[in-house]
């Protein structure tokens, strides 16, 4: 009886895990989730297909004659079945694949891209289903919480997928009256719309004939035959993207390494399609291989992958460029030795590496004039080197410092070189001389030390285009790294400046103890272009171990009206500390209008907290210091003319604001009139530390 029991549950839970999806683990098979004889095509294995963290899997596979489509999602600890599209069965000629017109090569099945830019994924399939004489393109989009088919296009001869710098187009390319036969061909135009994710467009066709089209497709520059400018008497031009892979072409490393020398080995690659006129992509790479001169010395080489569409095959395209192994930054990260600089339908070059000395750095940026890359500047420094793109007053710039060392007195030797963009693709233009300065390198770093992402402002914006290898770190979330740090403030804050995302910073003695506090302004969101969020974190000493304490409010208008909103020091309550006032405009929801929140800080016992309970929250207000005495003048708009309303006066006694008096005004500035002009306000520039003034360097200790 026992044994027969046993024999039972064994079954039991036998037939469980035949029924329960398979526990989730890294080196599992992925034809555990499949059914049984089913065949991988394509997968992709990724964590953007949902907004949570963990990954997903997207499998193409056949089983039989049959082509599927699964989504495999990590729920409670194992991989189940999210999504499934049923293909159907695929021709037989191609394995289901479309092919690219009249040429030899065909497109994959399954393609992955955020074509949206929010955060999650978007996966397209282009089926030739068989005995159809149309192929089949199927967006699938992420909405309400899962993926849905959200449009369909058809084509004969030819279904292209373009990127027109943001706008989205499906060019349906047919034969004339259906007649595979024919010479002449029909193109038909729609636009994706990222609103409701339909195709848009599409009621007027354009005749071609096979060869016009072949030139037509393979170009990345071309007519415009969508929207309003497809209706012009003057043919206009636009520069486009091929979003849809042809399978033949191989991709990654697989494109490079039969490229290299024997002796050399791959360092890093890109891959760019704007490197050239043709929709085919390029890959940019470096590598290291030993000097010809001296085999004990470590060269970095470029070089361009290039597809031959007519030979089949990459060929390799030299770049000019060579320097001395990888280059440091003074804080100990590798910095990349590639990069792709934007220009006007086609994209620059610029590589990075140590110079002929050691340790030092070298600069090379090449143009791209449409035929080749040519070298458009070099430079060499010693000591620092910064790449800097540049937004001030609608104009667009680039800068290039060089910090060489003195190394008999020590000191920096900086030089400021700009140059614009000029000509038909935007290439870089001569850099001329724009400054010339010594410093110590403390002052270098405070002036010039910049972090690798935008740094907004009122004209615009600093991009720093060089980047480094380095552990991006949450310091609110996670311990922070070399909390036993003994140095000054300011040198944890210039080696941590980029992992932390430090955007600006202020050093202070602010409870004036005889020991530096900093404050830091951190952005915290994840877009790098959208429109920032910042956080300010209090970083101090406490006995020997470094703290950051995380204060007041989110901030994404920092700067933004009179008084501006921001981050204000000042003196202003009982005691010898400095306050650390926060001015913050939010939009409420009741009321339709934005409102100015209020809140100050100060130091009790060993932490900084909130110095008021009651919340601060007005239409406009004046912090104010009046004959010795801090008020706080806080005005409500009522009425119809969104002028007059009412301002409450507070004053701060015994620890606290304390209302004091109610007046009806016709406007607050006339209200501010009536008070004396002997005053001191602390919303003020001259107390403000975050945003900094313009004159003043992203971080100082100046007051």
């Amino acid at each position: 009886m026992r044994k027969s029991r046993g024999v039972f549950f064994f079954c039991f839970a036998l037939l469980l895990m035949v029924l329960s999806p398979l526990a989730a683990q890294a080196n599992s098979d992925l034809l555990n989730y499949l059914p049984l004889g089913a065949n991988i095509i394509q997968c992709f294995a990724l964590a953007e297909f949902d907004p949570d963290p963990d990954g997903e899997y997207l499998v193409l596979y056949t089983l039989k004659d049959n082509f599927a489509l699964t989504l495999l999602d990590l729920i409670d600890g194992r991989y189940q079945e999210v999504y499934y599209v049923n293909l159907g069965k695929g021709s037989s000629k191609t394995g289901g694949k479309m092919k690219f017109g009249d040429t030899g090569y065909s497109y994959r099945i399954l393609h992955v891209d955020d074509l949206d830019g929010d955060g999650i994924l978007e996966f397209w399939t282009i089926f030739q289903p068989e005995g159809s004489s149309h192929a089949e393109l199927t967006m699938h989009k992420y909405k309400n919480n899962c993926y849905i088919a959200v449009f369909t296009a058809r084509g004969q001869y030819d279904l292209q997928f373009m990127d027109y710098e943001g706008q989205f187009v499906v060019h349906e390319v047919n034969y004339l009256g259906g007649n595979p036969n024919s010479n002449v061909l029909t193109v038909t135009s729609r636009v994706w719309d990222l609103r409701d994710h339909q195709l848009k467009g599409g009621t007027d066709a354009y005749q071609m004939t096979r060869e016009d089209y072949r030139h037509f497709s393979r170009s990345r520059q071309r007519p415009v035959l969508f929207g309003p400018e497809a209706k012009k008497e003057r043919t206009t031009m636009c520069w486009g993207k091929a979003l849809n892979k042809l399978a033949e072409i191989p991709s990654g490393v697989r494109a490079i390494l039969p490229l290299l020398p024997g002796n050399a080995n791959l360092l890093e690659w890109e891959v760019e399609q704007a490197l050239d006129d043709d929709i085919d992509e390029e890959y940019v790479f470096t590598y290291l291989v030993p000097s010809a001169s001296s085999p004990s010395k470590i060269m970095i080489q470029a070089a361009m992958a290039d597809w031959d569409f007519e030979r089949c095959r990459y060929r390799l395209v030299p770049l000019p460029f060579q320097a001395y192994g990888r280059a440091r930054d003074q804080e100990g990260y590798l910095y990349k030795s590639l990069y792709i600089l934007p220009g006007k339908g086609l994209n620059h070059l610029a590589f990075l590496g140590n110079g002929l000395e050691l340790p030092s750095l070298k600069l090379t940026i090449l143009n791209n004039n449409g035929l080749y890359m040519e070298e458009a500047a070099v430079f060499n420094a010693n000591w620092h080197l910064q790449l800097l793109e540049k937004y001030e007053n609608r104009t667009l710039s680039y800068q290039v410092i060089t910090a060489d060392l003195d190394k008999g007195t020590g000191l920096l030797k900086t030089k400021v070189y700009s140059a614009y963009p000029e000509g038909a693709y935007h290439e870089f233009g001569a850099f001329a001389p724009a400054g010339e300065e010594v410093l110590t390198t403390r002052g270098y770093k405070e002036r010039y030390y910049h972090i690798e992402e935008p740094v907004w402002s009122a004209g615009g914006y600093e991009y720093l285009l060089f980047q480094t290898f380095h552990e991006k770190v949450d310091p609110f979330a996670n311990r922070l790294p070399d909390a036993n740090f003994s140095g000054p403030l300011v040198d944890y804050i210039f080696k941590y400046l980029t992992p932390f995302r430090i955007h600006h910073w202020v050093v202070r003695d602010l409870d004036r103890d005889g020991k530096e506090e900093a404050l830091l302004l951190m952005r915290t969101d994840d877009n790098l272009w959208g429109w920032p969020e910042y956080r300010v974190g209090l970083l101090r000493q406490e006995n020997g171990w470094l703290q950051l304490q995380e204060l007041g409010p989110a901030f994404s208008n920092l700067g933004d009206g009179e008084p501006a909103s921001g981050v204000y020091l000042a003196d202003i309550l009982e005691g010898r500390e400095t306050e650390i006032i926060f001015l913050h405009r939010e939009y409420d929801l009741k009321t339709r209008s934005r409102k100015l929140r209020l809140e100050i800080y100060a130091k009790q016992g060993p932490a900084w907290k909130r110095a008021h309970e009651m919340d601060l929250v007005y239409d406009d207000l004046l912090l104010s210091s009046i004959n010795g005495e801090l008020w706080l003048y806080g005005f409500a708009r009522e009425g119809q003319n969104n002028e007059e309303g009412t301002v409450y006066g507070f004053e701060w006694r015994n620890g606290r604001f304390n209302y004091q008096q109610r007046s009806n005004v016709p406007r607050f500035s006339a209200f501010l009139n009536t008070l004396s002009a002997r005053r001191t306000d602390f919303l003020r520039p001259e107390y403000m530390v975050f945003p900094p003034v313009a004159e003043q360097p992203a971080g100082t200790d100046q007051p």
